[in-house]
C-alpha cells in the first residue's frame, strides 16, 4: 500500500511540475485513480510542504508545486521518491542542527 501511495504521490508531483497548477479533480481524471486516494495524496503532500494551495473557494482548491516539491523531484530523478524524501529530510535536519549550533556557539 505504501508503494502505491508513493507512486501516486510522484505522479501528482510530476503532473504539477508539468501543468504548473492542478485541482484534485483534474488529477483524478489524469491518473485514473480513485478520488479518495487522490484527495488523500494531495492532503499528505500539502502537509509535507511539497505542494501549496494557490486558490480555494468552498471545496474547490487548486494547488501548485512548492519549491521543496521541485527540489524533491530533482533529487529523486529516476530513483525512489521515498529515498529522495528521506535524503531531503535528513539534509534539512543536518542543516537545521548546524545552524542551531552556530547560533548558540556550541
Amino acid at each position: 500500500m505504501v508503494l502505491v501511495a508513493m507512486t501516486l504521490a510522484r505522479r501528482i508531483l510530476e503532473l504539477l511540475l508539468e501543468k504548473k497548477a492542478l485541482a484534485p479533480g483534474d488529477a483524478v481524471a489524469l491518473t485514473g485513480e480513485p478520488r479518495y486516494r487522490v484527495l488523500a495524496s494531495f492532503q499528505c503532500l500539502e502537509e509535507l510542504g511539497l505542494i501549496e494551495k494557490v486558490y480555494s473557494r468552498g471545496t474547490y482548491k487548486i494547488y501548485q508545486l512548492s519549491m521543496t516539491g521541485e527540489k524533491l523531484l530533482k533529487t529523486a530523478g529516476a530513483n525512489s521518491l521515498a529515498e529522495a524524501l528521506e535524503t531531503l529530510v535528513l539534509g534539512l535536519g543536518v542543516e537545521s542542527a548546524a545552524g542551531a549550533q552556530a547560533s548558540t556557539g556550541t
